[in-house]
């Protein structure tokens, strides 16, 4: 019902103010996201078009719509207007699709390399994934299909206009998911804005108050956002969620002690937050205290972590700090299993490996972070010490 007031909300708009690109391009966005009908919404996005030109959303969403009916030139030219308009990294993105529903695999890797090399995405990875595996470079394509296991969406331009859907949005929590969407897009001020009407409608609920102390974080405003936890604390003094809120803040600002205090108060109030249990870990381990904290590390991996690559690899590293180098390879081969491109994991496997004894092994490790490309530096140094032990047992 809510969708066909939106169509109803668009038509009267634009009836209302017919030279605003915003309307038909809204309209066309509900029709192919929510109908399901791309003839429908490329008709409304040549109506767009047609209001302005140099609309780079409205070519990027033709680009799309048009892929997906398997007209493929039309696609290619409405990328192309697309990047002549500035659209940089998206519009690259959709003609390497292109390229590779034509199988042109060589071309697609052409196009896409450059562009990751300067800015690294995973949604580019994915694309290099398949392309690489079409190839036959099966190493290439596992790392490159590593660093895109991260990617749920396709790559889009930042609407400028985003914020302007907001009076059309209808419900608490569509407004809630407008803000969060917002704050993930970078407009953190149009965010802020939302999540304020919303903790002002309605004061004690948890999940707008979250939204405020995000909008506000990310916007670099910690007073306030501690400011914001405060009070909803008072409200909800055993609530953990804002508990691991004002850790963080006081973490960032460097507020060791209130910070681990926050941490301490999350695991009693949630033994099996993993979260809580692995940043606790990690901060009294830094501390002096390895065993406590190798010991919470544990739990963070058995209670269901999040990232259990990053787990592991805080183990490995303090139990290496142990000079217990079996146990920490372990951990570093595990993170490396878990994300293949982990270039750190498999320097600190070599530098464990080596330490160990076990030289063909470390050297192995070396070749694969080699091959992922960064931490120059760092394997630079792991190679250093593997030869200088090697020396000392020849």
């Amino acid at each position: 019902m809510v969708y066909i007031i939106f169509f109803v909300v668009y038509g009267q708009a634009a009836a209302l103010a017919p030279d605003e690109v915003l309307w038909p391009y809204f309209r066309a966005l509900l029709q192919a996201r929510i109908q399901a009908d791309h003839a429908g919404a490329l008709a409304s996005l040549d109506a767009a078009i047609a209001l302005d030109d140099g609309y780079v959303p409205a070519w990027l969403a033709k680009g799309e719509w048009l892929r997906e009916l398997g007209h493929a030139e039309e696609a290619r030219a409405a990328y192309e207007r697309a990047a002549e308009l500035g659209a940089g990294s998206p519009a690259t993105y959709g003609l390497a699709r292109l390229l590779i529903d034509d199988r042109r695999f060589d071309e697609a890797v052409a196009l896409l390399e450059p562009l990751n090399a300067k800015l690294a995405d995973p949604r580019l990875d994915a694309l290099l994934g398949r392309a690489y595996r079409a190839l036959g470079r099966a190493e290439d394509a596992r790392i490159a299909a590593a660093r895109g296991s991260g990617a749920t969406s396709a790559m889009q331009w930042i609407d400028p206009r985003l914020a302007e859907r907001t009076p059309y949005i209808a419900g608490f929590s569509n407004l809630l998911q407008h803000a969060q969407s917002l704050i993930q897009a970078g407009r953190q001020e149009d965010a802020l804005t939302i999540a304020e009407s919303l903790v002002a409608e309605r004061p004690d609920d948890i999940a707008a108050i979250n939204t405020l102390v995000w909008a506000n974080a990310a916007l670099g405003r910690f007073s306030k956002a501690q400011s914001v936890l405060r009070s909803g604390l008072k409200r909800y003094p055993d609530e953990p969620r804002l508990h691991q809120m004002m850790a963080n803040a006081y973490l960032q600002q460097g507020n060791i002690d209130d910070g681990r205090r926050h941490l301490e108060r999350v695991t009693e109030l949630a033994p099996d937050n993993a979260r809580a249990l692995e940043e606790l870990g990690w901060l009294i381990a830094r501390e002096g205290r390895a065993d406590e904290g190798i010991a919470l590390l544990e739990r963070a991996l058995e209670s269901g972590a999040r990232e259990p690559k990053e787990v592991l690899y805080r183990l490995g590293l303090l139990l290496g700090a142990e000079e217990r180098w079996e146990e920490a390879a372990a951990r570093f081969r595990d993170a490396g299993r878990i994300d293949a491109a982990f270039a750190m994991a498999h320097v600190h496997l070599a530098r464990c490996l080596a330490e160990a004894g076990d030289y063909g092994e470390a050297h192995a490790a070396l070749a694969w972070a080699d091959r992922i490309g960064t931490h120059a530096s760092e394997r630079a140094s792991a190679r250093r010490r593997l030869e200088q032990l090697q020396q000392g047992d020849a």
